[in-house]
């Protein structure tokens, strides 16, 4: 009898440590190879090609950035962190978004935190005929004018609300450069929208001139370029009197209005010294810190 209770008590034991292993975390795509693990984290694919190759609608993709196995993130434009995809922008892998030049583009041409911020950017508050302000703008305008013996009628006028990055860039760059003058100048392009014929609101149209500067507080112009090209290349011209930007406006043939930027620009003083006309009362700027866009000008000719 003791023999018998010692055998079923090996069995039990045997049957214990024999008993087989858990089952592997296989792979959610091929399901034949175990779960990459990288830094702890436990990603759904075993591998690069698996996670490139996914069907199903499960939308899982690596790291676009080559040699990395981690998982590609939508908020770092399928790359796996914000590190990795600057790095893909500086090797060329992906397109740098139009603005930052640092992020890949992930929503049109710009990067997330980009397109974040043009939502909550600029917008634009119609001055009262009535008020100081307007009078005062409408003056300075008519008095700058000068282009032979009519005056231009001055219809409406939109302030320009800036995000508080971008009148933080202006004002750094004004205290890094003391002995520079802020003046107001006068900028024109084209305005392929109905800006001001409706209600005042910026358009998305890339080609439209007046909104691209204003959206990216001179960063970007028509068409996506960065700098505009004049007799000091490339930067940013703007002009002391108001006919002479006149003559890069136009609109759209629905407004009854021309439409120009007024602006708060950061100069050299030997600039503001000038006396010559013509291309000579230009204001050059090499950086987009050095001028902001700081009033609308809706007026017709």
């Amino acid at each position: 009898m003791p023999s018998i209770v010692k055998n079923v008590v090996n069995w039990g034991n045997n049957f214990r440590t024999q008993a087989s292993p858990p089952p592997l975390d296989l792979c959610e795509i091929c399901g034949k190879k175990p779960k990459f693990v990288d830094n702890g984290f436990k990603h759904p694919y075993c591998s690069r090609s698996c996670a490139r190759n996914v069907q199903g609608g499960m939308n899982l993709t690596a790291c676009a950035l080559r040699g990395c196995r981690a998982t590609g993130k939508p908020a770092f434009a399928n790359f796996c962190s914000d590190a990795h995809a600057r790095e893909g922008v500086k090797q060329g892998r992906t397109e740098a978004c139009d603005l930052c030049k640092i992020q890949p583009r992930s929503v049109g041409s710009l990067c997330i935190p980009c397109e974040r911020s043009a939502r909550g950017g600029p917008r634009l508050r119609e001055l009262n005929p009535d008020g100081a302000t307007f009078k005062s703008l409408r003056t300075q305008f008519l008095s700058e004018w000068e282009a032979g013996s009519y005056t231009p009628s001055f219809e409406k006028v939109y302030e320009v609300l800036l995000p508080r990055d971008a009148r933080n860039r202006h004002d750094q760059y004004r205290s890094r450069n003391p002995t520079y003058l802020e003046v107001r100048s006068f900028h024109a392009s084209q305005c392929i929208c109905d800006l001001g014929t409706k209600e005042g609101a910026l358009c998305n149209i890339r080609s439209c001139g007046i909104c691209m500067v204003i959206k990216s507080s001179f960063k970007l112009f028509a068409f996506g370029t960065s700098t505009s090209q004049g007799r000091f290349g490339d930067g940013i011209y703007s002009y002391r009197n108001p006919a002479l930007a006149d003559r890069f406006a136009t609109s759209c043939t629905s407004s009854p209005y021309r439409v120009m930027i007024a602006c708060d620009v950061s100069v050299e003083p030997e600039q503001c010294s000038m006396d010559e006309v013509g291309e000579e009362e230009s204001l050059f700027v090499p950086s987009a810190d050095a001028i902001i866009p700081a009033y609308i000008i809706m007026y017709a000719k």
